[in-house]
């Protein structure tokens, strides 16, 4: 069976057999590894889906996102090498992702806590293996770097990006729908930028509008305090139980979410916490410190993209010939919200 086909979320199904018209059945080995299948037990959202500060769906996890990755590298560039390099590339993401970057005090970059992949692969016999029958190089899947419709900086758009976006509109923001998602993303091609790189854009500037509105709002999503609050919290929360030698900073790249929360529901510094962050659907805003209250103030990681459309013969970005990119972006990048913010324990 692939992963499609075992996975227990029809709207997930749904979404997966879209992004890609044929299945590209060799990565279903490499799924089932050790490594690849630690991602399962990671949420794709940082660990909002454990808060009523949001309103995640279902459980999406870093696995979903990583085969969703190699699923739309195979659909644009029906390469084996590329697709796989999109399967590994968050082999090194600890539990609840970037927010073990707030843990280490990188808010901006958001880049410290993922390992090296290729350290990773060295660790797994399972994929050294699989690598070595397929006669596949490891750095040719380790360096991403080198495929810039895998991975690129921003605001160019590459998968990892592309169904970043999408993913948070469908099973977090609800801002998309199945059909929408389809609709845009059929729309896109491999383009050449404007430095000469393959990188993936629109041909119908509406669809690409429609797809930017969705960028604005995830965009946003990332930059308010409900997002930074839960990202603050359970950094402070992990480094609560490092401090207490309940867990290792190595734990963290082994464990699940659900491990580390088990241990937090009964350690008596953060039980009582997070049970209140769990049950709290309201975050107090405000420009002045708070005198007696756990709160954040935080300046984080600016997330957004800027695609590419192809008008006639001519390749430029967005927002060079719309108005309304330029708009959201402008609006956007002026954005920000309180100073702090916090909820009652």
């Amino acid at each position: 069976m692939t992963y499609i086909e075992k996975h227990n979320n029809k709207e997930i199904q749904e979404y997966f057999k879209m992004l890609s018209e044929d299945y590209p059945t060799f990565i279903d080995k490499y799924i089932d590894t050790k490594e690849m299948q630690r991602l399962s037990g990671i949420g794709q959202f940082c660990g909002c889906d454990y808060t009523k500060l949001h309103s995640i769906k279902y459980w999406y996890s870093r696995l979903d996102h990583s085969v969703a990755c190699a699923l739309m590298t195979w659909h644009f560039t029906k390469d084996k090498v590329q697709t796989l390099g999109a399967l590994f590339h968050d082999l090194g993401t600890p539990v609840f992702s970037h927010c073990v970057d707030y843990l280490f005090k990188d808010f901006v970059n958001q880049e410290s806590s993922e390992r090296n992949i290729k350290d990773v692969i060295l660790m797994s016999s399972e994929i050294l293996n699989y690598l070595k029958e397929d006669n596949i190089n490891l750095d040719s899947v380790t360096d991403i770097s080198q495929y810039t419709i895998v991975e690129n900086k921003k605001p160019k758009i590459c998968v990892d990006r592309l169904e970043g976006i999408i993913g948070t509109g469908l099973v977090w923001g609800h801002f998309w729908n199945i059909e929408e998602i389809e609709k845009m993303y059929n729309d896109i091609i491999v383009l050449n930028n404007e430095e000469q790189e393959k990188e993936i854009g629109f041909r119908n500037i509406q669809l690409a509008n429609d797809f930017f509105e969705g960028v604005f709002k995830y965009s946003i999503m990332l930059q308010q305090n409900e997002d930074k609050f839960t990202m603050q919290f359970i950094a402070d929360c992990l480094k609560e139980l490092i401090d207490d030698n309940l867990i290792t900073i190595e734990d963290l790249y082994s464990f699940s979410e659900q491990d580390i929360i088990a241990i937090i529901k009964v350690n008596k510094k953060t039980k009582l916490k997070w049970n209140a962050f769990v049950n709290s659907n309201v975050l107090i805003k405000t420009e002045e410190k708070p005198s007696n209250n756990y709160y954040i103030s935080v300046d984080c990681k600016k997330r957004y993209v800027v695609p590419l459309i192809k008008t006639n013969e001519t390749v430029t970005r967005l927002n060079k010939v719309s108005n309304r990119c330029e708009e959201l972006l402008e609006k956007y990048l002026s954005y920000s919200d309180t100073k702090y913010a916090y909820i009652e324990f």
